[in-house]
């Protein structure tokens, strides 16, 4: 199974980009590369990477991913508020996945997203789903950031992306997501 990039950071991605052969000299201006297209741009695929040469974006495509965890599950309420279970795979093989939700709360001011931290939690809250099972382990660096990722996809909140429906628009907000909690 690929590796996914989106969720690393810049030391990670040079390291990844080690693995695979890309020489040392080169890996600076790499990183900031991919750095922009996965974390500014939301991409989800190495061939709109144009700045990038194809014999590279060829071998990123041969060894890598860009996916996100898969939502299960997305619910829409008349406020706004928007809830998605979000399905990680399994660590190791012969493991269950883990479902996680993340949920996006818009106010006049601002829009919050509230995401998991952990697989299931203490608090026992009935309204969230990762509260509602016990305490199996933390989330990954990889796995918090996917979920603000998910949601921008979710969103439209990528620049040139088509806002969702029941949004503010780009002039009205430039930015949906204002706070994580």
């Amino acid at each position: 199974m690929k590796r996914s990039l989106a969720g690393l950071d810049r030391i990670q991605l040079a390291e990844a980009l080690g693995e695979i052969g890309i020489p040392e000299r080169e890996r600076r201006m790499r990183v900031s590369q991919l750095w922009n297209w996965i974390y500014f741009r939301g991409t989800r695929d190495f061939d709109t990477m144009t700045n990038i040469s194809k014999d590279v974006r060829a071998k990123l495509a041969e060894h890598f991913t860009l996916e996100r965890p898969e939502v299960v599950v997305e619910q829409v309420s008349s406020d706004g508020t928007r809830k998605w279970l979000i399905r990680l795979p399994a660590d190791t093989p012969g493991e269950k996945p883990h479902d996680i939700e993340a949920v996006y709360i818009p106010e006049s001011d601002r829009g919050t997203l509230c995401i998991s931290s952990q697989v299931g939690c203490t608090l026992n809250c009935t309204f969230c789903h990762t509260g509602t099972q016990r305490l199996v382990r933390n989330l990954h660096a990889s796995e918090i950031v996917a979920q603000v990722m998910i949601a921008r996809d979710r969103l439209g909140e990528w620049p040139g992306m088509t806002r969702a429906e029941g949004t503010a628009s780009e002039q009205d907000a430039p930015r949906l997501v204002t706070n994580l909690v």
